[in-house]
């Protein structure tokens, strides 16, 4: 009982950080208004005078979220976080995704103290418990590049068709943004918009490049910036480039359905073991408790997962053929 008593114990103490934060929070602020006050003549400032400012963060995270931010902590995961947020196009803070992380990390430690009341266990669970988020997120960045590069092809012969009409290439992209449905049609959306409000030509490709992080995107991109500086006809360009990325997907689908024996055989490797540890758990709970209390089953335990990690690696660098 002394495991899940401490896990509890150190839940309270987030929440209570995260409170004496919101309070310090609340006492800077008036501290900072003081300051500015000094400096502007108007020492005393009315409470009620004072700009509200405006709560961004969704119902029920605003609390842990806000705790994070004034916290400070964790800055470069943030950035990180905040890239892939926008890759997946997921309208979300960075710091709301880390309370979702830490609320399952604490839940997922919770649990673990209580079915297994192993503190290395525990803590496995723990982790797998803060990374599920990070997970879910990265298969949405996957599903939503994998879609936008199979629109690619239909998206240049858009351009290149309004091109070879007269169309200048702001008008192209609106065709593309009006035509196409879809994550590229909010891309170029974006791209659009964000001409519209002044932003560089060349500033704005880049920026959608660096928001998709497609290869192929990356190439068209390419070309029409260097046919921007150097000149050219940009729709013969665009057609040779979607005959190029036509025959790498072609390619990647070929290689993909040469490899789906290798990539079957990885999933039932990898998962077998836990069917297996599943069945032994049903047929014979007894010796599944002694091989997660022994101190010596325990360590089998992480040198087997290690090693389940390491032939997953492997299996992966294998049959991921670049193109």
């Amino acid at each position: 009982m002394g495991l899940p008593l401490l896990l509890i114990l150190s839940i309270f103490g987030i929440s209570l950080w995260v409170f004496l934060y919101q309070i310090a929070g609340l006492f800077q602020k008036d501290k900072y208004i003081n300051r500015i006050g000094l400096f502007t003549g108007q020492v005393e400032i009315k409470k009620d005078d004072k700009p509200k400012k405006q709560e961004n963060y969704r119902q029920g995270l605003g609390m842990l979220a806000k705790g994070i931010e004034k916290a400070g902590i964790l800055s470069n995961y943030k950035n990180n976080i905040r890239k892939k947020l926008i890759k997946a196009n997921i309208l979300m803070k960075p710091e709301e995704f880390l309370s979702i992380s830490l609320i399952l990390l604490c839940i997922s430690a919770l649990l673990g103290a209580l079915l297994f009341g192993n503190i290395l266990i525990t803590a496995a669970v723990a982790i797998l418990g803060w990374y599920i988020p990070l997970f879910i997120l990265n298969r949405k960045i996957g599903k939503r590049l994998k879609t936008l590069n199979n629109q690619l092809g239909d998206t240049i012969a858009v351009l290149s068709n309004a091109m070879k009409a007269g169309h200048s290439f702001f008008q192209a992209v609106d065709s593309v943004a009006r035509e196409l449905k879809g994550p590229m049609a909010d891309e170029f959306l974006k791209l659009q918009k964000e001409i519209s409000l002044g932003v560089n030509t060349e500033a704005a490709l880049e920026n959608m490049v660096n928001r998709v992080g497609s290869d192929d995107l990356e190439l068209m991109v390419t070309a029409v910036l260097i046919q921007r500086q150097i000149g050219g006809n940009l729709a013969e360009i665009l057609d040779n480039i979607s005959e190029t990325i036509r025959q790498r997907i072609r390619a990647k689908g070929e290689i993909r359905t040469l490899t789906a024996q290798g990539r079957m055989s990885g999933w039932i490797i990898s998962l077998l073991p836990f069917f297996l540890a599943m069945a032994v758990l049903v047929i014979s709970p007894e010796q599944m408790y002694t091989l997660v209390s022994n101190p010596i089953g325990i360590m089998m335990i992480v040198l087997a997962l290690v090693m389940e990690g390491m032939g997953i690696i492997f299996v992966r660098r294998i049959i991921n053929i670049e193109v």
